[in-house]
């Protein structure tokens, strides 16, 4: 909870509600002095808004968070998938489609593949209205793709049933299951999960992509080696949008969607060819992109990972930096 909302925190009811550190109302954090500070919309107000988007290790040891909360009342989940002959059409429609639809709704666009086999392309939406309200959105998007989706689930569900759909664990009997196995914190005795071996690249990007971008997404999308790949484009705009870029420390706020690009490979193994696979391809869509990437999406090989993360917030984070932490204790590879 902590790393997600002091990276920002983007999650299915983002558009209605706003990033995570949106809500966050105050936080308590140590500085290396061993000083204990409340900081909020009165108090260090400076620090409030660096630890909104930029907190994660930079300024000290966050030990509580406060919120506002939301309703969290019953939701409507669709999941979509086009024959791979359509995936251009798919994405050029999508990507219209999802950063315009009303607050309520949230959409992403998945494109995946594994060596040797044939490339699949969903389309995930979340919505806090109605069945008919989500039904006509995905008619609507199925009507600009020109044609209609190989396989749709519409299902109502209550907040918690959809979250567990969306970690992968509505399978479970139980919620324990939904763990690691183990006796640690974290894990559980009848845990189910296993452990996954992968590396990820981000991508913001301002507006929609160009016909030769999307191009160059299927092309490389369906050359995937040495293991598997992915591509997620997520809806932003509603109320992530409505932030002004310099509120807080979290400036991708006229952004329209967010690209991870995820290579995953056999644990156990080196995963150098599928990690070339994911450099090759993240470096290919950096011509279509904005240059910015999500700093909770932490990607160690970035080079301009300062103006990356936090674009024009960069100088005056670095100045709360040295207030709060002016010897540097709190050090690691892209620390401020």
């Amino acid at each position: 909870m902590s790393g997600l909302t002091l990276g920002g925190g983007h999650g299915v009811v983002s558009r209605a509600y706003g990033l995570t550190c949106d809500s966050l109302t105050q936080a308590t954090i140590v500085t290396a002095d061993g000083k204990q500070l409340t900081a909020n919309a009165t108090d260090h107000k400076d620090l409030f808004w660096a630890l909104r988007g930029a907190g994660n290790g930079n300024f000290g040891v966050v030990t509580e968070l406060r919120f506002r909360t939301h309703p969290a009342p019953q939701a409507v989940s669709a999941y979509m998938t086009w024959p791979w002959s359509k995936a251009a059409a798919v994405v050029k429609a999508w990507q219209e489609w999802g950063p315009d639809q009303p607050d309520e709704i949230w959409s992403s666009c998945h494109l995946a593949c594994a060596p040797g086999g044939t490339p699949t392309i969903s389309v995930a939406a979340f919505s806090l209205g109605t069945y008919g309200e989500l039904q006509n959105a995905v008619d609507r998007l199925a009507d600009r793709i020109g044609s209609p989706a190989r396989s749709v689930s519409l299902k109502r569900r209550s907040y918690e049933e959809s979250m567990e759909m969306y970690a992968g664990c509505s399978s479970f009997s139980t919620d324990a299951k939904c763990h690691l196995p183990g006796s640690t914190p974290g894990r559980t005795p009848t845990g189910a999960l296993g452990r996954e071996t992968y590396a990820a690249r981000s991508d913001f990007f301002d507006r929609s992509i160009s016909a030769a971008g999307i191009q160059t997404l299927l092309t490389h999308i369906s050359s995937v080696r040495g293991g598997a790949g992915s591509i997620q484009l997520t809806a932003l705009g509603g109320a992530i949008n409505r932030v002004s870029p310099t509120a807080t420390a979290f400036v991708h706020r006229r952004s329209r969607m967010l690209a991870q690009y995820l290579a995953s490979w056999k644990a156990g193994t080196s995963g150098t060819t599928a990690q070339s696979w994911l450099t090759t391809t993240h470096q290919a869509m950096s011509r279509h992109a904005s240059g910015a990437a999500y700093q909770n999406y932490t990607d160690p090989t970035l080079t301009n990972w300062r103006k990356a993360y936090y674009g024009a917030a960069a100088s005056r984070l670095t100045t709360v930096k040295r207030h709060y932490d002016p010897t540097g204790f709190f050090n690691f590879p892209q620390a401020l």
